[in-house]
């Protein structure tokens, strides 16, 4: 039976470099405070991406749409250049961002429907 070795934290940043075209700024910098953090992260992303039933393609695009909408700059940066180096267009990133913007702003809408409830039956009664 042959044991898998975990491989080294300078073999785990050269995969990561590898996938985005440079190594991550915030995975460099945990591995020199907390290398098990770097080897979680990677274990969650390889579980999350694992399922087969969603193209990675459209994964990376809905990775791209939840940190656009959470507003984490770094992991757009991060997701926009792995989607360029696997082939996904200037075109598709940007339709992606825009139906993000749509969503991200009809939650503004609909966390005020009690707020606009009251200002139609204040309207009513006045």
């Amino acid at each position: 039976m042959e044991t898998k070795t975990k491989p080294s934290i300078d073999e785990m940043l050269k995969m990561m470099a590898e996938e985005l075209g440079e190594t991550p700024i915030t995975m460099e910098s945990l591995s020199k405070l907390n290398e098990h953090i770097v080897y979680e992260h990677a274990a969650n992303k390889q579980f999350a991406m694992s399922g087969n039933h969603i193209p990675p393609k459209y994964k990376l695009l809905m990775s791209l749409a939840i940190s656009a909408a959470l507003g984490v700059e770094n992991c757009i940066e991060t997701y926009t250049k792995v989607a360029i180096r696997n082939g996904i267009s200037p075109e598709e990133i940007m339709e992606t961002i825009v139906l993000t913007r749509f969503v991200k702003g009809t939650t503004v809408i609909s966390s005020s429907t009690s707020a606009m409830q009251l200002l139609v039956d204040k309207m009513k009664n006045s």
